[in-house]
């Protein structure tokens, strides 16, 4: 669509807003907008938060990890109010968390998956997500609601948290590795637990991300949600060394300097997200290309658990390395 712009005084320019548009979002006389500049082009947001959306998920038949999905998408797109409809034959439904670990994970360490009702199941599920609660439940249905307002700074400080929790996860790491705290299900769950909590913020700063349109989050949208993902990829690689550490019956310490190499190149990234600069980043780049060297220069030891952990970590230097050119994205 096209507008003409309209001089009033002397130095004023004006022009009028599509009326479906208008109609759509409730816009008044008096109401503010946000106004984002985008090289040549001008983004107009609504009035935020402005409407409620509410969804339906019928979670009848659907596998566990299936349920998880749409829960989650529906969370991160920002609907307000989700209504779940279940099967009330179905006497039992195994949890929501740590679904392929508890089926194959704990069960070699001994662990039988647990069961449980589906009010029960759909609590745990809810619990996981930051902001919601069940605020009705019957015969076959729970409707959750969100309880808050998503802002800005809220996503500001989750998204610290997050780095934060994966910095805890590495030293957690490194100080089962020296302590040869191994062949443990644990540790497994320690792990998992930790992870979860990253997952938590991240699946909340996708919902505000979602949610809030003012100019601070326009520009830079899609590198945020590119490295959420890569953060929460990041992450899981925690979970699968501590699979490993909870199996091992071996003492796996010669990996733990090169955890800590790995860890300071987190860090180095972490520090530039926030602070930016050149001489930051030519260091960060020799030290990835260190990182290669190292692991290339390895050789394998007959300690398989050893072999794999190491893999993981490498694989988190990767994801790292990914990050960084996010980062350096957002600078152009």
């Amino acid at each position: 669509m096209k507008r003409k712009i309209i001089k009033q005084g002397h130095n004023t320019l004006t022009m009028t807003l599509p009326s479906d548009w208008v109609k759509k979002l409730n816009i008044n006389a008096g109401d503010e907008l946000d106004v984002h500049e985008n090289s040549g082009c001008l983004v107009i947001g609504g009035k935020q938060n402005g409407k409620h959306k509410s969804t339906t998920i019928d979670i009848t038949d659907l596998s566990v990890p299936m349920l998880w999905r749409f829960f989650q998408s529906v969370y991160r797109e920002g609907y307000d109010e989700i209504k779940l409809i279940y099967e009330t034959n179905k006497k039992s439904y195994e949890g929501a968390y740590d679904y392929y670990a508890s089926q194959f994970e704990y069960a070699r360490l001994g662990e039988k998956p647990s069961k449980k009702p589906a009010f029960d199941m759909i609590s745990g599920l809810v619990n996981r997500f930051i902001g919601m609660e069940i605020i009705d439940h019957g015969e076959g249905y729970c409707i959750i609601k969100e309880m808050g307002e998503l802002t800005s700074r809220q996503f500001e400080s989750s998204l610290r948290r997050i780095f934060l929790l994966i910095l805890e996860l590495f030293d957690k790491i490194i100080g089962l590795v020296e302590n040869n705290k191994i062949g443990d299900i644990r540790v497994c769950k320690t792990i998992h637990a930790m992870d979860t909590n990253v997952d938590r913020f991240i699946d909340y700063c996708c919902r505000i991300n979602n949610r809030i349109n003012d100019s601070s989050f326009q520009e830079n949208k899609p590198i945020m949600f590119s490295t959420l993902f890569l953060l929460e990829l990041l992450s899981d690689e925690f979970k699968y060394i501590a699979r490993h550490l909870s199996k091992s019956k071996k003492n796996v310490d010669e990996i733990s300097s090169f955890a800590k190499i790995v860890k300071e190149h987190f860090e180095m990234y972490y520090h530039l997200f926030y602070k930016f600069d050149r001489i930051g980043t030519i260091k960060f780049g020799e030290n990835d290309f260190k990182i290669y060297n190292d692991h290339f220069k390895w050789k394998e030891s007959v300690n398989k658990d050893a072999n794999s952990i190491r893999g993981h970590l490498m694989q988190i230097s990767k994801f790292v390395f990914c990050l960084m050119e996010l980062r350096i994205e957002r600078e152009y």
